[in-house]
């Protein structure tokens, strides 16, 4: 990774030892059994396996898990099964969100902390297509809005006057200080990146063979080491999709410039620009099942948890058969807590559980047999 010397990533802190659980208690992590490239001590994220937590919720398997902190996320419409998703977070004896906006997944919380938006926090990043350091911070937070950081620092000193605080995994008390930290001895004052807003650092493109890559081999590996350590397919393969016995196919993912993920539907701009969840269909597919441009159609997947209304694109830029849509759909008008994402979301039809990916333990969101039949306009 190109960046200056002396310069930490937020990557990099989540692997350094100082800021880590015990390795024991890592080897604990939800999902770090099934995928552990994934969760647990050897794993890229570090983090739980998502599918495993909402199961544990649910069940408690492998273990209870009865109380949640959910920060800057709104897994109740980002997640697939959005249905289980919501009754997962129903079902703890606590749950907590930090949120900007009351999204689905902070209107089913028992508290709700006013958290800010990108735009009011003050955060130094990498950007090494640069190559710059990156500095954001527009406005000063509005209202009691706190940052994460500002969130778990106020957490941890009432954790800590009851002694019930069994790690000091975070010695920072402000962004200031945090920021300070990453940029270490880069030689990069936070002063000028508050006055510049970036900060370009030199680099040299092919040194390669003096830097190596960040593999067990230090080479590019099209054969992992890593995979076959844990009895995985250490080279890429392809699987094809499902046979199933319809004729269409779904594949989500799209990003659309007006939103990130579930974020900006509350904004008027945005949905000014894209007011409606989006399915594209090649113009073949269109004819075949009679839809025409701005049509509302339901979608629904064989054994799927529901169905999801999108309205039509029509462009020849998609696969025939293929129905091609995004995510994170929810209207802050509607009703909660749900506000639609049960109808106008495709995660309210895509599944959680069945077969995943056997390193990451992701579900199949790209490539999953549907059918389509045009509905009424609603609303």
């Amino acid at each position: 990774m190109k960046k200056p010397a002396g310069f930490r990533t937020y990557l990099e802190l989540l692997h350094d030892p100082r800021f880590r659980l015990p390795e024991a208690v890592e080897r604990q992590t939800i999902g770090a059994d099934r995928f552990p490239l994934w969760a647990g001590p050897e794993g890229w994220q570090t983090a739980c396996h998502n599918a495993s937590v909402i199961e544990a919720m649910l069940t408690g398997a492998p273990y209870p898990v009865r109380g949640a902190y959910v920060s800057g996320v709104n897994i109740a419409v980002t997640y697939p099964d959005a249905r289980r998703t919501l009754a997962a977070l129903r079902s703890l004896d606590f749950l907590a969100v930090a949120a900007h906006t009351m999204t689905p997944t902070a209107a089913v919380a028992d508290i709700v902390l006013p958290k800010t938006t990108t735009l009011e926090e003050e955060e130094v990043t990498l950007d090494p297509s640069g190559p710059n350091i990156a500095y954001t911070a527009a406005v000063p937070a509005r209202g009691a809005a706190r940052s994460d950081l500002a969130i778990a620092a106020g957490l941890m000193e009432k954790l800590r006057a009851r002694g019930a605080l069994s790690a000091e995994l975070l010695p920072w008390r402000s962004q200031a200080e945090f920021n300070d930290f990453l940029l270490g001895e880069s030689g990069i004052p936070l002063e000028a990146l508050r006055r510049d807003g970036y900060a370009h650092f030199p680099y040299e493109r092919g040194d390669f063979a003096r830097r190596g890559f960040a593999t067990p081999s230090g080479k590019i590996e099209l054969y992992s080491e890593s995979a076959a350590k844990h009895g995985l397919d250490p080279l890429p393969g392809f699987l094809p999709p499902p046979e199933a016995n319809e004729p269409l196919l779904l594949q989500t993912g799209f990003r659309e410039k007006t939103y990130h993920h579930s974020r900006f539907r509350d904004q008027a701009w945005a949905r000014k620009v894209s007011p409606d969840p989006e399915v594209r269909l090649h113009p073949e597919t269109a004819a075949a099942h009679g839809v025409a441009e701005g049509d509302w159609v339901e979608v629904e997947l064989p054994d799927g948890p529901g169905a999801c209304r999108m309205r039509v694109t029509i462009t020849d830029r998609t696969q025939p058969g293929v129905l091609t849509t995004g995510m994170g759909w929810w209207l802050p008008e509607a009703p909660g807590p749900e506000f639609a994402a049960l109808e106008i979301n495709v995660n309210a039809a895509l599944s959680y559980r069945g077969a995943t990916d056997p390193m990451s333990g992701s579900v199949n969101i790209g490539a999953l047999p549907c059918r389509m039949r045009r509905v009424e306009a609603t609303g």
